[in-house]
C-alpha cells in the first residue's frame, strides 16, 4: 500500500495514544518529522505481501535532540504504528528516523546583517540585474555602478560569513551586461535570471535564523516576561544591543519573581536583580546532587552572585535604561545576554525537577 494519506493517518493515531501515555519525546519525532514510506521487499506469498520501513525525517535540532536515544524512540513507534496496523498484505518491518540533510546557513555568523536583511539585498540585486538585461535601465547611468558594486560586495561578504554559495560571480554591471547578451531574448533572460536566484532565495527563504540567544524552552506563565523577551530579540534583529540587553535584564527579573512565587518565597517589590536571584539560590541548595559535588556546586552559585550584581550595574549605567552616554557594544552585550541565559537554562533544570517531583507526589496522593 504505498497510498501516503493512510500511512499519515495510521502516524496521527500512533501520536495521539503517545501523548495520552505522556511519550512526549517519541511523539515528538511524529509531530516534527517529514514522513516518507520505503519498500523494503515483495513476497509473492499468499496474494502477494509487501514489507515497509517507515521514515521520519528530522530537522537538524529536532535529530539532536532525540540522537542517543534513536534506536529505542524507532523501536516504540514500530511496535505502537504495528499495533494499529492491521493489513496483513502490508507489513512495518521497522521505523527509521533520519536526518534532514540541508545547507547550514549561519545567520549569527553574519550579523548585524540578518535573514531579512540579506533576502532583501539578493532582490533588490535580481531586479536590477534583470533591468539591465531587458534593457530598462542602461549600466552607464550615473551612480548605478558604485551602487551595485557596493551592495553586490555586502552580499558576497554575508554569504562568506554565513556559509553559503551566492550564484552571481559578476562583479561590475558592464562584465554582466556582456554576459546576459548571450541568454537570447528578453524572455530567456528572464527565465535564464530566474534560474540563477530563485534557487537561493528560496533556500533562504527556508533556513533557521536563531536568536543569538534562545529561550523558547523557558516555562514562561508572565506575559511582561514574554513581551521583554520578543523586545530584546526584535532589538537584537535591529541592532540595538543597549536596548536588548536593557529588556533581557527585565524579563529575567520578571521570570525569578515568577519562580519566587512558584516557591512562596517572600520578596519586596523594589528587590533588585542582585536579591532576587540571592534569595532563589539559597532555596535551590538542597536540590543539588550528589552530596560530595553539592557544596562546590554551590559555591559556583554564590559566585553568579557578583556576574549578576555587574550584568544589573551593567544595565542601568550602560544601556539605554537611564539617560547613559557609553552604551554597551554588540560583542559584549551577546556576552552579557548569553551569561543571562546559562543561568536562566539552570535554573529551569531545577524547576523542571521540582515539576516532576510534584506530578509524582500528587499521583500517589
Amino acid at each position: 500500500m504505498d497510498d501516503i494519506t493512510y500511512w499519515k493517518n495510521l502516524a496521527s493515531m500512533a501520536y495521539r495514544r503517545l501523548i495520552e501515555q505522556n511519550n512526549e519525546i517519541a511523539a515528538a519525532v511524529i509531530k516534527n518529522g517529514t514522513m516518507d514510506i520505503w519498500l523494503d521487499s515483495h513476497d509473492n506469498w499468499n496474494g502477494g505481501i509487501d514489507y515497509w520501513t517507515i521514515v521520519f525525517i528530522l530537522k537538524y535540532d529536532d535529530y539532536i535532540a532525540i540522537e542517543n536515544q534513536r534506536p529505542q524512540i524507532e523501536e516504540e513507534l514500530t511496535s505502537i504504528l504495528s499495533s494499529f496496523h492491521s493489513d496483513e498484505r502490508d507489513i512495518i518491518t521497522s521505523v527509521a528516523i533520519k536526518l534532514n540533510i540541508e545547507r547550514y546557513v549561519d545567520w549569527n555568523a553574519a550579523l548585524p546583517d540578518t535573514k531579512e536583511d540579506t533576502i532583501r539585498l539578493i532582490e533588490d540585486e535580481r531586479e536590477l540585474l534583470e533591468d539591465i538585461a531587458t534593457m530598462k535601465r542602461s549600466f552607464m547611468e550615473n551612480g548605478l555602478e558604485e551602487s551595485f558594486r557596493k551592495r553586490h560586495r555586502r552580499i558576497c561578504d554575508i554569504a562568506q560569513k554565513a556559509g553559503f554559495d551566492y550564484p552571481i560571480d559578476c562583479n561590475s554591471l558592464p562584465e554582466w551586461w556582456q554576459r546576459v547578451k548571450g541568454f537570447g531574448a528578453y524572455t530567456e533572460r528572464r527565465v535564464r535570471i530566474a534560474q540563477l536566484f530563485q534557487p537561493i532565495i528560496d533556500m533562504l527563504n527556508s533556513s533557521e535564523e536563531k536568536a543569538a540567544v534562545d529561550f523558547q524552552k523557558v516555562n514562561l506563565q508572565s506575559n511582561t516576561v514574554q513581551q521583554a523577551i520578543a523586545d530584546a530579540e526584535l532589538f537584537i534583529r535591529q541592532r540595538k544591543y543597549e536596548s536588548a540587553v536593557d529588556r533581557i535584564h527585565t524579563a529575567f527579573q520578571g521570570y525569578l519573581r515568577q519562580i519566587l512565587d512558584r516557591h512562596q518565597i517572600a520578596y519586596k517589590s523594589d528587590d533588585t536583580l542582585p536579591s532576587l536571584y540571592a534569595k532563589l539560590h539559597s532555596y535551590y541548595g538542597a536540590a543539588i546532587q550528589p552530596p560530595d559535588v553539592a557544596g562546590r556546586i554551590r559555591d559556583i552559585i554564590r559566585s553568579g552572585s557578583n556576574m549578576v550584581i555587574k550584568i544589573n550595574e551593567l544595565r542601568n549605567n550602560n544601556t539605554v535604561a537611564h539617560a547613559n552616554t557609553q552604551l554597551i557594544q554588540k560583542r559584549e552585550a551577546e556576552l552579557v545576554i548569553r551569561m543571562l541565559n546559562a543561568l536562566w537554562d539552570y535554573i529551569e533544570d531545577i524547576e523542571k525537577n521540582f515539576r516532576v517531583i510534584g506530578a509524582e507526589s500528587t499521583e500517589g496522593d
